[in-house]
């Protein structure tokens, strides 16, 4: 098994481009949120910010506008939530899922970004149970971030800790896309690239919120022009490397998922 560490993510960074502007770092789309969970819409278009992507917009509930614009007032935001109203040929990348729900409107909106969009798309939370019945349309530039329960959806069987890795290259080997399977170690692979096991990351992550934060830091690696892979393996590191960090500072106990947003500032391995 191969590792996720510093040294390789050093060899695999794309460093920023003292001339680059905004554009430059890529606009992400983020389809997240639904009403009591529009918390979810604002950890993961905040982390992709601070991940360091130059433009966000976010598709969000109504009610979440005014804690949007007061937690991250960089961010844009739209509230027509049929994406077939949108040029989505503006992004770059596109995060869809977070507390997003199961409308019918979620249902169709996943189903046209899959089928349409032909840039990265990281497929997160709701939007993997909707996902889990159209696996034929996954691609290799798509990537999914499941966690055990939403692993054995997807797979149609029980999820086992003794089977995880046989499990996730089972997967890979049948469809295209990219696998984060999350949990301690978690595991990135691709059919084309096989199995990593990331090395960062602690029990305090274990926490509302962690993964939307994950799907933003992917969302806007893949905005930056890295390939679903490498962004899904150094975002993977990054998240985990934000949570080891914050357990310097406070108590795993008490870590939440913004702490993680936080402590991106202290990593400078992408700069």
């Amino acid at each position: 098994m191969q590792f996720i560490n510093e040294q390789w993510v050093i060899e695999h960074v794309k460093h920023r481009s003292t001339i680059g502007h905004k554009k430059s770092f890529g606009h992400v789309l983020v389809i997240a949120g639904s009403e009591g969970k529009a918390g979810a819409a604002i950890l993961c278009a905040k982390a992709a910010l601070h991940a360091g992507c130059g433009m966000v917009t976010a598709i969000i509930p109504k009610e979440a506008t005014i804690v949007l614009l007061e937690q991250c007032p960089e961010m844009m935001y739209v509230h027509e939530s049929n994406v077939e109203q949108l040029d989505l040929k503006q992004f770059d990348a596109i995060i869809i899922g977070p507390g997003m729900g199961f409308s019918e409107i979620a249902v169709s909106n996943l189903k046209f970004i899959l089928k349409h969009f032909s840039g990265p798309v990281i497929i997160d939370a709701d939007a993997l149970t909707i996902v889990s019945k159209e696996l034929s349309l996954l691609k290799s530039n798509h990537i999914i971030t499941p966690h055990p329960g939403e692993f054995a959806r997807l797979q149609g069987f029980e999820y086992t800790e003794k089977e995880r890795v046989t499990q996730a290259q089972n997967f890979i080997n049948k469809y295209q896309s990219v696998l984060v399977l999350k949990g301690a170690g978690t595991l990135v692979g691709s059919y084309d690239k096989g199995l990593i096991q990331n090395t960062t990351g602690n029990d305090g992550m274990a926490t509302a919120g962690s993964g939307d934060v994950l799907a933003g830091i992917i969302g806007a690696l893949c905005a930056q022009g890295y390939e679903s892979f490498y962004a899904a393996t150094i975002g993977v590191y990054i998240h985990g490397l934000a949570g080891d960090k914050a357990i310097q500072k406070i108590s795993k106990t008490s870590l939440v998922a913004s702490d993680l947003i936080h402590f991106l500032g202290e990593i400078n391995l992408l700069d």
